[in-house]
């Protein structure tokens, strides 16, 4: 087929993060999308294979696939994980199935005769509470930036959130009155979570002790009335990206290895090995299928085995 014969995929990609957009898809998911879109098309370019939309078929996205099986991670030099590709396998899946379904440039669904990658079972990574006593010491002090951390890692430790849900927290709006994310006649904090649907967290005393503190520290802040944006710092609202470091220099004084993601593994981890509801914590955590209840369940469970098993073993009292 003639490169003049049909639509370039370069071209729609602009209309696939727009189709996405109208979608109310969340940023992340979003740039997410687009940019393993994006690494497929130039791939298409390294290999010299045509870049027709109308021509695409499940040989394109095989061929893709097979090289991501080959091609290491250029950060570490190991392999690409299965989760990484399987990962690409259901955003690249989206975008064909928007080629097939909305833009009808294509006869059929490439992804008909293509099966996911296999993922192994892996037991989430969780944090002790040793490491978490570590990094909330890193904040003892009354500095504007230890008041700020203190209350953002309790949040952090307290409830399942994700990190976007909480970089996104609003202050109420002393111009208009305006309450801001936070509920304290009942302790909740009201996040915007995946697809813009809004929910409730609760947080224990501590944190609301602590958050009840920053907020005091917020007041009397350069910034504070120049944006509702309750995390602060030195330039005005912190992004994601500024609350992440905070997270990761945290961790690093306190020699933990962290992410922010690890939080959320550790919530879940906990609530469960401790006897919560399977169904309260899907609410709490915004999970709309039960495949990473589950996962957190054997995470859970395995450490419940290991309990009983100590309790049970009867060669240490021979």
């Amino acid at each position: 087929m003639d490169e003049l014969d049909g639509d370039d995929l370069r071209d729609l990609l602009v209309d696939f993060k727009r189709h996405l957009k109208s979608k109310n898809k969340a940023p992340n998911t979003i740039d997410s999308y687009v940019s393993i879109a994006t690494a497929f098309v130039d791939f298409l370019d390294l290999e010299g294979m045509s870049r027709v939309a109308q021509g695409l078929t499940y040989r394109h996205f095989e061929h893709y696939f097979a090289m991501m099986v080959d091609r290491p991670n250029m950060r570490t030099g190991k392999p690409l994980s299965a989760a990484y590709r399987a990962k690409h396998f259901r955003s690249l899946q989206q975008f064909a199935k928007w080629l097939y379904t909305t833009e009808e440039v294509v006869d059929r669904n490439p992804f008909d005769k293509l099966t996911p990658p296999d993922v192994p079972e892996e037991l989430p990574e969780v944090l002790t509470e040793t490491q978490m006593r570590k990094l909330l010491d890193t904040t003892k002090g009354k500095s504007f930036e230890n008041l700020r951390d203190r209350a953002l890692l309790y949040l952090f430790i307290d409830t399942p959130s994700r990190l976007d849900e909480l970089a996104t927290l609003q202050a109420d709006d002393p111009e208009t009155g305006e309450e801001g994310s936070f509920d304290f006649e009942v302790d909740v904090a009201h996040v915007m979570g995946k697809g813009r649907k809004p929910r409730d967290v609760p947080f224990g005393p501590t944190t609301g002790e602590a958050l009840r503190r920053y907020i005091r520290a917020r007041r009397r802040h350069p910034y504070a009335r120049k944006t509702t944006a309750f995390w602060l710092g030195r330039k005005g609202a912190l992004s994601s990206w500024g609350v992440r470091q905070i997270i990761y220099r945290r961790a690093d004084e306190a020699g933990v290895r962290v992410h922010p993601h690890l939080f959320r593994h550790t919530f879940s981890h906990r609530w469960l090995l401790n006897g919560g509801q399977e169904t309260d914590l899907m609410r709490l955590a915004g999970w709309k299928s039960r495949q990473m209840l589950q996962r957190y369940g054997a995470s859970a469970g395995s450490e419940r085995a290991r309990e009983a098993h100590r309790r049970a073993n009867l060669t240490d009292r021979l």
